[in-house]
C-alpha cells in the first residue's frame, strides 16, 4: 500500500486534473477521498468547506490545504496544495497556447458550452449532499434533524431572492448562528 504522503499527492493531483467549475466542483473528489481513505469524516469535510468559503483565497485551494493539514499536518498541507496546483499550472499554460489558435473553432465552442451544465450538476449534487450532512448529521431519522439549521437554511435562501443583499451578510449570519449553537451545546 502506498504511503500517506504519496496517496495524498496522487489524490490531489487527480482533483486538480479533473475538476471543472471552480472549488465547489472539486467536492465530489473530496467526498471520494473521504470515503476511500478515512482521513477525515463527512462532517469534518463540511466544516472544511465552510472554513474554506470564509477564508480569503480560492475555495478549492483552501480546501486542499485544510484537508492536507487535517491528514498530515503542515507537510500534508504543503503536499496537497502543491499537488492541486501542479496540473493547473501545466494545463493552463498549454491550453492558453492552443486556445489562442483554436478559439473560433466551433467544436471548441461546443465542448466549452457543454462543460457548463456538467459543472452545475456536480455543484448541485454536492449542495444536496451538504444539506443532508448538516441537517441529518449522517443519520437519517427525524429525531436527528437539526431543525434550527433547516429553518435558517430556508430563511436565508428565501431572503436571498427577496432582499438581494451581499452574500457576505448571509455568511456572517450563518457563522453567528453556528457559534451560538456550539456555545449552547
Amino acid at each position: 500500500m502506498p504511503s500517506i504522503p504519496f496517496s495524498l499527492f496522487f489524490e490531489f493531483v487527480k482533483v486538480g486534473l479533473f475538476t471543472f467549475g471552480g472549488g465547489y466542483g472539486s467536492l465530489p473528489f473530496l467526498y471520494h477521498i473521504c470515503d476511500k481513505y478515512n482521513w477525515f469524516t463527512h462532517f469534518e469535510l463540511t466544516q472544511l468547506i465552510a472554513i474554506s468559503g470564509l477564508t480569503p483565497g480560492p475555495i478549492g485551494l483552501n480546501m486542499a490545504t485544510f484537508a492536507g493539514f487535517k491528514t498530515l499536518g503542515i507537510p500534508g498541507a504543503i503536499i496537497s496544495t502543491f499537488a492541486l496546483v501542479l496540473p493547473m499550472i501545466i494545463i493552463t499554460t498549454q491550453v492558453f497556447r492552443l486556445y489562442r489558435t483554436f478559439c473560433s473553432n466551433r467544436y471548441v465552442k461546443k465542448v466549452l458550452y457543454f462543460l457548463r451544465p456538467t459543472s452545475c450538476a456536480l455543484i448541485g449534487g454536492v449542495g444536496i449532499n451538504l444539506i443532508y450532512t448538516f441537517v441529518f448529521n449522517n443519520k437519517f431519522s427525524f429525531a436527528s434533524i437539526n431543525y434550527g439549521a433547516l429553518i435558517l437554511l430556508f430563511i436565508l435562501y428565501l431572503s436571498s431572492f427577496k432582499l438581494k443583499t451581499n452574500p457576505v451578510l448571509y455568511m456572517l449570519i450563518g457563522g453567528v448562528f453556528g457559534v451560538c449553537v456550539y456555545l449552547l451545546n
